[in-house]
Formats: C-alpha cells, sequence, structure tokens
C-alpha cells in the first residue's frame, strides 16, 4: 500500500497495512538534525529511510494554495496565503485591534490565483501524497488573531458587532471555498481547519457562544468540502470535549492532534465515544514523554497509542503537537521506529 492509500484508507474507518505516521514539523534546524542523524539530505530521503507518511497538512510537500495577488498589507508577507493576506502573524499581530469593521481592507475571493491549483494538487498525487488545500481559520481562534483576547472576550457579548464580523468573513469565506473547488479540478483530498478553544482544563468560550457565532460558518463551509468529496481535517489542541460532537456535527472528519495530557482527552475514551465518527492524527504525549522522557519511554507510550487507537483504521500516528526543537532526536528516532515495528495490522 502506497503512502497516499494508507492516510486515506485509516481515515475511512478501515485498516490499511500498519498505521500511517505522521511529521509536522516547526523548526528548521530540528529538521536538518534529523537530516544528519538519518544521513539524508532531503525530505524525501528522510521519509523512506523512516517510513514517515508526511502527514502534515501544513507542509509545502503536500499542500497546495492558491496565490494571493491582492493588495498589500503593510510590513506582512502576504505570499502566506494561509495567514499574511489577512495581515496577521500568530498571536503577534492583529490587523483589526482597534480598527472599526468598515475601515480594514477584507479579503475578496478575486484577490487570488488559483491558476496552479489543479496541477500543482496533481503533482502531490503523483508524488505519493494525499493532496491537501485551503485552509478554514474562520471561528474563534481566527478571531483570536485578528483582534487579540483583549477584544475577542468582548466581542462575543456585542451581538450588533459580531453579526457584521461574522457577515463580513462570510462574504469572503463561501466564495473562497467555491472558487478553490471549481478550479482545483476534483484533486484536493483534504481541506484544514484549525480551531483552538480552550487551555488543559477548559474552554476560552463558552460552548453557548461558540455555537451561536461559529458553529453555523463552520458547517457552511464543511458541507462545501463535503460536496466535493473532501475530508476535513480540524486542529484544535486545547480543551474541546464540551464541542466534539458539534465538531462531529458541522463535518470535521479528522481531530488533531490529541493531546492526552488535556481533560477531556482520555484516548481509550475517545476512540470508543468518537471513533466511528472522527478519525484521530496525533496522541502520543509530547510535553511528557516526546520532550521530558526516555527512548523507553517513547517506545511504551507509542505501543499503548496504537493498541488504544489503531483497531479498525482511524489513527495517524504522531506527537500531540508539532514537532519542537526540544525534542531530543533519539526520543524521534523510537517514536518512527516503534510505529514501524508495532504499527502493522494483520493481512
Amino acid at each position: 500500500m502506497n503512502r497516499r492509500e494508507r492516510i486515506l484508507t485509516t481515515i475511512d474507518h478501515r485498516a490499511p497495512d500498519r498505521v500511517p505516521i505522521g511529521f509536522d514539523i516547526v523548526s528548521p534546524q530540528k529538521e536538518q538534525e534529523l537530516f544528519a542523524y538519518y544521513g539524508v539530505a532531503s525530505l524525501d530521503g528522510f521519509y523512506r529511510k523512516t517510513g514517515v507518511d508526511c502527514f502534515s497538512v501544513w507542509h509545502a510537500d503536500n499542500a497546495v494554495l492558491p496565490r494571493y495577488c491582492g493588495p498589500a498589507r503593510a510590513g506582512i508577507d502576504t505570499h502566506d496565503s494561509t495567514y499574511g493576506f489577512w495581515g496577521k502573524v500568530g498571536e503577534h499581530i492583529y490587523p483589526l485591534a482597534g480598527v472599526d469593521l468598515e475601515t480594514y481592507r477584507w479579503p475578496r475571493w478575486d484577490d487570488f490565483d488559483y491558476s496552479n491549483l489543479a496541477a500543482g494538487l496533481r503533482e502531490v498525487r503523483a508524488r505519493d501524497f494525499p493532496a491537501v488545500s485551503g485552509h478554514a481559520g474562520l471561528g474563534w481562534l481566527h478571531h483570536v488573531q485578528m483582534r487579540s483576547y483583549d477584544y475577542c472576550l468582548l466581542d462575543v457579548l456585542d451581538d450588533a458587532w459580531m453579526s457584521e464580523y461574522m457577515a463580513r468573513n462570510r462574504a469572503f469565506i463561501i466564495p473562497y471555498f467555491e472558487a478553490l473547488f471549481k478550479y482545483a479540478g476534483g484533486q484536493i483530498d483534504i481541506i484544514r481547519a484549525d480551531e483552538d478553544l480552550g487551555g488543559h482544563e477548559r474552554m476560552l468560550i463558552s460552548p453557548f457562544l461558540w455555537r451561536k457565532w461559529y458553529k453555523p460558518l463552520w458547517q457552511e463551509v464543511f458541507d462545501i468540502c463535503h460536496r466535493y468529496g473532501v475530508k476535513v481535517w480540524l486542529h484544535s489542541c486545547g480543551f474541546c470535549r464540551d464541542v466534539l460532537p458539534d465538531f462531529i456535527e458541522v463535518g470535521a472528519d479528522i481531530l488533531n492532534p490529541m493531546p492526552p495530557y488535556v481533560r477531556g482527552s482520555d484516548p481509550v475514551e475517545m476512540k470508543t465515544v468518537f471513533g466511528r465518527r472522527l478519525a484521530f492524527d496525533g496522541g502520543v504525549d509530547q510535553m511528557n514523554v516526546l520532550v521530558a522522557g526516555t527512548p523507553a519511554m517513547v517506545r511504551d507510550e507509542v505501543k499503548r497509542r496504537i493498541e488504544q487507537l489503531a483497531p479498525g483504521g482511524g489513527y495517524i500516528l504522531g506527537p500531540s503537537q508539532v514537532i519542537t526543537s526540544d525534542i531530543p532526536l533519539i526520543n524521534l528516532a523510537a517514536m518512527f521506529e516503534t510505529a514501524m515495528e508495532w504499527g502493522q495490522y494483520a493481512a
């Protein structure tokens, strides 16, 4: 079974030949250290040496986005077709903080050149990866990145402001996704979305307010994705247990990153309660094991996650967050090696 088949089979809740291994890294230095550790010169060499299936919806290796061609944003790299065209930089630059809704220049669907999509996605598939596109960042996390917590925590109590704010987001995101699928020519396998809602113990916004303001637009966008036969990968790395049924209702297919140290994320319960409707991506304890543990602890953790989450398919193994620079190389190696050894399904 090739990499793309392996990943698409498992997120369709069927057992592939082995548990797919994900790889999502934020540190270029750590990536180079991994290359040196394995004696390879490229990502392709690294994948072949380790068995990693390159399931990262953020990585340039398997994600193709339309090119932003709209007006420049002062001091922002607008070539970043995930965040830059909004004028935001993670949780650092907030383009709507202290700015009224009329003054801000909202993106438009025709700010983008979609002509690269079909050929780029075909090339991804030809390299044996699932083809990923889009970015459905349109809920609470997007609001925070646009406005900052200082404003958002009060915004959600202002019905008039929130109604207008969400309407302006909708006016962009719906035609953007319609154009995305029109020009992709049926080549998209997975759409990416993110919605960080909480810390380790509770949500930062009440479930009632999340459902009132953000859920309807998620539903509309995910409905478009499913109309084109595309799976939805949703990242939510803090406490979100209270709205997991809502995630499923609006159409999330894959949940990432499954941090076992967050309340409400017990892997056995998650598999039992939600495993027929959600595939899981992640789950290997990053904080307590990959960063602070030993290779033996990593091996035990990987075996445990495979036993808990892999039966019947529906599990992509990886860290419970992206790979960071503070994870020892020997622990990463132990994760990859144990996944290859213990992740085989019975023939």
